[in-house]
């Protein structure tokens, strides 16, 4: 039975339909721009990719499961594609699935127009499937031709791919181009829709299964530290700010006074040069808090934090957190004497980070102390980062502004928002350092960003953070470290080198030993990464993790 002319036309529409999702990436993802050898390779595989199960099943059937497993995800992929400028990865699951309800829905309400284009696609994609007759989609000589095709399309995109790669880099062997093409091959291959989608969902429950075989050797893990007699009174302060970039403090550099309290605290360092691992927060706090880097990524499943480091040596521990919890902070939680979670979410009105501090003075018994205070700092919606007494920059963001307003048409609005949630956490940190100096006992602050912010900072049109891209936006955060005097007079050699390494460049990773070494806790202490430290090593580079979990080379802008 042949197809007739309504058909053919049903089946090309079904043909465009399935292939949307890709389509959008060709021209909104980051990684497709500017190269239509790129844009036409990806084009290619995705093609390959829909012909070969049209070889097998008839026709309604065919659109029918790709319907189920293509069609019917794609908000998904066009919501990463919408808000990351890239494909679903892992981390945009992983997202998804400890979302907040209602900021699910109001991202869902920005969007409005394209989850309604969606439900209507949906329903036209239904009723085309039910109209078309349901015999081989292709003749058998249509199936000869279908696996030619294929075959031809495969070669010609993995050749688009090396004459890519070689103009790249003329100096490449034959081999280096050979190697180079295969691993593009199965970059590109691994972001197709739908296959991204199953691929990425495979990896969230392997990293599940790690997780909880991790938890059973966590039961016996010991740091091996001396249980310390001296804790006294000494408190360490570690305040995790969130989507703060370091060029956004005045302190820094900025034009703008947006640390007016900080900058007239003495034995307050500013290091210049510290870069966040991850650029996403449920990646970067193992990294902060543990001895986990991105070259060890498992120790974050198999070590104990740097809260029951301090735990062994005879601190009490706390964690007090405004922020979103993870199966990591849960464990960390439940580990310390004390813990404390602020309900109220991202989008509470009348919920700041002050209350990090006043929760904290409540518990503060005059025994040795460590607490992990886990801040809202700067994270969007910023307008909510601060009361209405610190709209300092205007004009801002009003209360009701919500994720429609993330474009760069409102990039003035966005940037005079996020300055003023910087300023409040000057504030704050100002608060905590004028509490914790009226102790008169030796007390330590440190202050790092979990990840920074971009704001079309270039050409690649990058926002908020999480980007597939390497941006120092988003990398290079501000570290912080203040002392009391009384803990200067007892470690008089450790502040001198705070103050000598101030413009050492590291990543992360200083966090973990900086914090034991400040305290005397050496048996676990890298000093190639404490900042108070000798023998620390600066860095021209090292592995970060984008948005999409995939670990790529960062090299320092000096």
């Amino acid at each position: 039975m042949r197809f007739t002319k309504r058909d053919i036309i049903c089946i090309a529409l079904l043909f465009i339909m399935l292939l949307l999702p890709n389509i959008c990436a060709l021209f909104m993802a980051v990684d497709m721009k500017g190269s239509w050898v790129m844009k036409i390779g990806y084009l290619g595989m995705v093609m390959v990719c829909l012909l070969i199960p049209a070889l097998v099943f008839k026709t309604r059937t065919y659109f029918i499961i790709e319907g189920v497993l293509n069609f019917l995800f794609m908000p998904i992929d066009i919501a990463s594609l919408y808000l990351n400028k890239q494909s679903t990865s892992k981390l945009f699951l992983n997202s998804i699935l400890n979302t907040d309800i209602s900021e699910a829905i109001e991202i869902l309400l920005s969007m409005w127009p394209i989850c309604l284009i969606v439900i209507l696609l949906w329903i036209t994609y239904i009723y085309l499937c039910i109209s078309i007759k349901n015999q081989p989609l292709l003749n058998k000589r249509l199936r000869y031709w279908g696996v030619v095709a294929t075959v031809v399309m495969t070669i010609a995109t993995y050749v688009a791919l090396s004459f890519l790669i070689r103009n790249i880099n003329p100096n490449f062997s034959t081999r280096e181009v050979m190697s180079q093409t295969l691993d593009k091959f199965g970059m590109k291959f691994l972001k197709i829709y739908p296959y991204n989608l199953y691929i990425n969902a495979c990896k969230l429950w392997q990293d599940q299964r790690a997780w909880n075989q991790g938890q059973e050797e966590l039961k016996n893990f010991s740091f091996g530290i001396t249980k310390r007699h001296n804790t006294d009174s000494t408190i360490y302060i570690l305040y995790i700010g969130e989507a703060a970039r370091y060029d956004h403090f005045g302190l820094n550099g900025y034009y703008r006074n947006t640390t007016p309290h900080l900058a007239e605290k003495e034995n307050l360092i500013s290091y210049s040069s510290i870069y966040a691992q991850a650029n996403l927060t449920n990646y970067s706090i193992p990294f902060l808090l543990t001895r986990a880097t991105t070259s060890n990524i498992e120790i974050m499943h198999k070590e104990k934090s740097i809260l029951e480091a301090f735990q062994e040596a005879g601190y009490q521990t706390a964690f007090i957190s405004k922020n979103s919890y993870t199966p990591f902070t849960m464990r960390i939680m439940n580990s310390c004497e004390y813990h404390y979670i602020f309900s109220r979410g991202l989008d509470a009105v009348d919920s700041y980070d002050i209350d990090l501090v006043q929760h904290l003075k409540g518990i503060v018994h005059g025994q040795g102390l460590f607490a992990v205070l886990h801040s809202l700092g700067s994270h969007y919606k910023y307008n909510l980062r601060y009361p209405k007494e610190a709209n300092y920059y205007t004009p801002s963001l009003s209360t009701n502004d919500g994720y429609a307003m993330l474009t760069e048409d409102h990039k003035d609005l966005l940037i005079n928002s996020y300055d003023n949630s910087i300023r409040y956490t000057d504030y704050v940190l100002g608060e905590l350092i004028e509490w914790m100096d009226s102790l008169n006992q030796p007390t330590v602050l440190m202050y790092i960003s979990d990840h920074g912010e971009s704001f079309w900072d270039d050409e690649r049109k990058l926002s908020l953070h999480g980007s597939y891209e390497l941006s120092e936006a988003e990398y290079h955060v501000p570290c912080m470290i203040w002392y009391s005097d009384e803990y200067q007079q007892k470690f008089t050699d450790k502040t001198y080198w705070l103050h000598k390494n101030k413009e050492v460049s590291q990543n992360s990773s200083v966090t973990f030993s900086t914090l034991l070494d400040l305290a005397g806790i050496d048996e676990v202490v890298d000093t190639s990464r404490s900042l108070c430290s000798p023998c620390i090593h600066a860095i021209d580079s090292f592995p970060a993790m984008n948005g999409a979990g995939e670990i790529k080379n960062y090299v320092i802008n000096k």
